[in-house]
Protein backbone atom coordinates (compact mmCIF):
# COMPACT_ATOMS: atom_id res chain seq x y z
CA UNK A 1 0.00 0.00 0.00
CA UNK A 2 1.56 3.05 -0.57
CA UNK A 3 2.58 5.58 2.04
CA UNK A 4 0.23 8.62 2.51
CA UNK A 5 1.51 12.21 1.89
CA UNK A 6 1.13 15.05 3.94
CA UNK A 7 -0.27 17.91 1.91
CA UNK A 8 1.65 19.79 4.76
CA UNK A 9 4.81 18.37 4.42
CA UNK A 10 4.68 17.91 0.34
CA UNK A 11 3.91 21.96 0.07
CA UNK A 12 6.75 22.75 2.33
CA UNK A 13 8.99 20.42 0.54
CA UNK A 14 7.89 22.46 -2.47
CA UNK A 15 8.68 25.84 -1.32
CA UNK A 16 12.27 24.46 -0.20
CA UNK A 17 13.06 24.15 -3.35
CA UNK A 18 11.61 26.94 -4.73
CA UNK A 19 13.89 29.08 -2.49
CA UNK A 20 17.07 26.99 -3.45
CA UNK A 21 16.25 27.54 -6.81
CA UNK A 22 15.44 30.93 -6.40
CA UNK A 23 19.65 31.66 -3.94
CA UNK A 24 21.57 29.39 -6.76
CA UNK A 25 19.93 30.72 -10.26
CA UNK A 26 17.96 33.45 -9.45
CA UNK A 27 14.42 34.56 -9.41
CA UNK A 28 14.01 33.74 -13.30
CA UNK A 29 14.90 30.16 -12.90
CA UNK A 30 11.89 29.25 -10.29
CA UNK A 31 9.74 28.02 -12.73
CA UNK A 32 7.28 25.01 -12.16
CA UNK A 33 9.24 22.97 -14.68
CA UNK A 34 12.59 23.84 -13.56
CA UNK A 35 11.39 23.22 -9.42
CA UNK A 36 9.94 20.10 -10.66
CA UNK A 37 13.13 18.63 -12.37
CA UNK A 38 15.44 19.97 -8.97
CA UNK A 39 12.77 18.22 -6.84
CA UNK A 40 13.03 14.81 -9.29
CA UNK A 41 9.06 14.40 -10.02
CA UNK A 42 6.72 15.78 -12.45
CA UNK A 43 4.99 18.64 -12.97
CA UNK A 44 1.86 17.27 -12.12
CA UNK A 45 2.71 16.95 -8.28
CA UNK A 46 3.21 20.91 -8.43
CA UNK A 47 0.28 21.79 -10.23
CA UNK A 48 -1.87 19.32 -7.54
CA UNK A 49 -0.65 21.92 -4.69
CA UNK A 50 -0.26 24.91 -6.91
CA UNK A 51 -2.80 26.27 -8.86
CA UNK A 52 -0.15 28.29 -10.73
CA UNK A 53 3.65 30.06 -10.50
CA UNK A 54 2.68 33.39 -8.26
CA UNK A 55 0.86 31.25 -5.66
CA UNK A 56 3.99 29.02 -5.80
CA UNK A 57 6.28 31.68 -5.49
CA UNK A 58 3.92 33.74 -3.08
CA UNK A 59 4.01 30.50 -0.71
CA UNK A 60 7.74 29.91 -1.05
CA UNK A 61 8.33 33.22 0.35
CA UNK A 62 5.75 32.95 2.92
CA UNK A 63 7.79 29.46 3.92
CA UNK A 64 10.26 31.01 4.02
CA UNK A 65 9.72 33.51 6.70
CA UNK A 66 7.98 31.47 8.64
CA UNK A 67 11.30 29.52 9.57
CA UNK A 68 13.28 32.76 10.27
CA UNK A 69 10.34 34.37 12.44
CA UNK A 70 11.10 30.74 14.30
CA UNK A 71 14.49 30.98 14.22
CA UNK A 72 13.90 34.85 15.69
CA UNK A 73 11.80 33.57 18.46
CA UNK A 74 14.20 31.09 19.51
CA UNK A 75 17.14 33.48 19.68
CA UNK A 76 14.95 35.94 21.78
CA UNK A 77 13.79 33.37 23.98
CA UNK A 78 17.48 32.61 25.01
CA UNK A 79 17.81 36.93 25.97
CA UNK A 80 16.91 38.74 28.68
CA UNK A 81 13.44 41.36 27.86
CA UNK A 82 14.16 44.66 26.88
CA UNK A 83 17.25 46.07 25.63
CA UNK A 84 19.05 42.72 25.19
CA UNK A 85 16.22 41.51 23.47
CA UNK A 86 16.02 44.13 21.02
CA UNK A 87 19.92 44.51 20.16
CA UNK A 88 19.50 40.60 19.32
CA UNK A 89 16.52 41.05 17.16
CA UNK A 90 18.46 43.47 15.33
CA UNK A 91 21.74 41.38 15.25
CA UNK A 92 19.82 38.39 13.93
CA UNK A 93 18.59 40.51 11.20
CA UNK A 94 22.17 41.12 9.89
CA UNK A 95 23.23 37.67 10.18
CA UNK A 96 27.13 36.39 10.15
CA UNK A 97 26.62 33.26 8.16
CA UNK A 98 25.37 34.83 4.39
CA UNK A 99 23.83 31.32 3.26
CA UNK A 100 20.86 31.35 6.34
CA UNK A 101 20.05 35.15 4.86
CA UNK A 102 19.62 33.82 1.39
CA UNK A 103 20.01 37.40 0.00
CA UNK A 104 19.25 36.91 -3.65
CA UNK A 105 15.49 35.00 -2.31
CA UNK A 106 14.86 38.10 0.05
CA UNK A 107 16.22 40.84 -2.63
CA UNK A 108 13.57 39.09 -5.13
CA UNK A 109 10.91 39.34 -3.06
CA UNK A 110 11.52 43.48 -2.32
CA UNK A 111 11.60 43.16 -6.16
CA UNK A 112 8.54 41.40 -6.74
CA UNK A 113 6.93 42.91 -4.90
CA UNK A 114 6.58 46.50 -6.46
CA UNK A 115 4.66 44.77 -9.36
CA UNK A 116 2.64 41.59 -7.55
CA UNK A 117 -0.14 41.49 -5.68
CA UNK A 118 0.65 38.42 -4.19
CA UNK A 119 4.30 39.01 -3.28
CA UNK A 120 3.29 42.39 -2.10
CA UNK A 121 0.82 41.17 0.21
CA UNK A 122 3.57 38.68 2.06
CA UNK A 123 5.90 41.56 2.16
CA UNK A 124 3.86 43.20 3.59
CA UNK A 125 2.65 40.87 6.18
CA UNK A 126 6.34 40.26 7.06
CA UNK A 127 6.84 43.81 7.90
CA UNK A 128 4.13 43.83 9.94
CA UNK A 129 4.98 41.00 12.41
CA UNK A 130 8.48 42.15 12.66
CA UNK A 131 7.56 45.76 13.93
CA UNK A 132 5.50 43.84 16.08
CA UNK A 133 8.49 42.33 17.96
CA UNK A 134 10.55 45.56 17.56
CA UNK A 135 7.58 47.26 19.43
CA UNK A 136 7.22 44.60 22.02
CA UNK A 137 11.07 45.09 22.99
CA UNK A 138 11.10 48.56 22.95
CA UNK A 139 8.40 48.12 25.18
CA UNK A 140 9.70 45.88 27.14
CA UNK A 141 13.02 48.39 27.78
CA UNK A 142 10.88 51.14 28.54
CA UNK A 143 8.85 48.82 31.64
CA UNK A 144 12.06 48.12 32.99
CA UNK A 145 13.31 51.86 32.77
CA UNK A 146 16.06 50.79 30.36
CA UNK A 147 14.74 53.44 27.95
CA UNK A 148 12.43 56.61 28.42
CA UNK A 149 9.20 56.07 26.77
CA UNK A 150 9.07 56.42 22.83
CA UNK A 151 7.14 59.47 21.85
CA UNK A 152 6.75 58.59 18.76
CA UNK A 153 6.87 54.83 18.39
CA UNK A 154 6.02 53.99 14.87
CA UNK A 155 9.01 56.41 13.80
CA UNK A 156 11.14 54.83 16.12
CA UNK A 157 10.76 51.44 14.75
CA UNK A 158 10.55 52.01 11.11
CA UNK A 159 13.73 53.67 11.75
CA UNK A 160 15.23 50.98 13.25
CA UNK A 161 14.26 48.04 10.14
CA UNK A 162 15.50 50.87 7.92
CA UNK A 163 18.37 50.59 9.56
CA UNK A 164 18.78 47.32 9.35
CA UNK A 165 17.72 46.87 6.09
CA UNK A 166 20.62 49.08 4.98
CA UNK A 167 22.68 47.07 7.23
CA UNK A 168 21.87 43.78 5.70
CA UNK A 169 22.24 45.09 1.85
CA UNK A 170 25.85 46.67 2.77
CA UNK A 171 26.34 43.56 4.36
CA UNK A 172 25.21 41.87 1.19
CA UNK A 173 27.20 43.24 -1.42
CA UNK A 174 30.23 44.30 0.67
CA UNK A 175 30.47 41.11 2.94
CA UNK A 176 33.97 41.69 4.03
CA UNK A 177 33.49 45.14 5.04
CA UNK A 178 31.73 44.03 8.20
CA UNK A 179 33.14 41.83 10.36
CA UNK A 180 30.88 39.92 13.17
CA UNK A 181 32.47 42.90 15.77
CA UNK A 182 31.82 45.73 13.25
CA UNK A 183 28.53 44.31 12.84
CA UNK A 184 27.37 44.40 16.38
CA UNK A 185 28.80 47.38 16.66
CA UNK A 186 26.98 49.41 14.08
CA UNK A 187 23.39 47.67 15.30
CA UNK A 188 24.28 49.41 18.64
CA UNK A 189 25.29 52.54 17.68
CA UNK A 190 22.12 52.52 15.40
CA UNK A 191 20.25 51.73 18.87
CA UNK A 192 21.76 54.52 20.88
CA UNK A 193 21.02 57.17 18.10
CA UNK A 194 17.54 56.10 18.46
CA UNK A 195 16.70 54.86 22.09
CA UNK A 196 17.58 56.98 25.04
CA UNK A 197 18.51 55.35 28.15
CA UNK A 198 16.20 56.08 31.04
CA UNK A 199 16.32 57.49 34.45
CA UNK A 200 17.10 54.76 36.10
CA UNK A 201 19.25 52.80 33.77
CA UNK A 202 21.44 55.85 33.76
CA UNK A 203 21.40 55.81 37.72
CA UNK A 204 22.38 52.03 37.62
CA UNK A 205 25.39 52.75 35.03
CA UNK A 206 26.19 55.32 36.41
CA UNK A 207 26.08 53.40 39.93
CA UNK A 208 28.50 50.94 38.33
CA UNK A 209 31.36 53.28 37.56
CA UNK A 210 34.40 53.33 39.10
CA UNK A 211 35.22 57.17 40.20
CA UNK A 212 37.43 58.93 38.50
CA UNK A 213 41.11 59.84 40.46
CA UNK A 214 41.68 63.20 41.17
CA UNK A 215 44.46 64.87 39.00
CA UNK A 216 47.21 66.33 41.51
Amino acid sequence: MPRQVDAGERRAGIAALVVDVIQREGAASATVRRVSEAGGFSIGVITHYFSDKDELIAFAFDWLAEQSFAQLDRSLAESAPGLERLQAALEFMVPMAQERSFPAVWLSLWSGAMHNPRLAAVHRGYYARWRRILARCLSEAAGRGEIRRVVNATDTIDLLAAGVDGLWLAVTFEGKRFSGVRRRRLVAQLMGALVRPGASAAVRRARGRTPARKRR
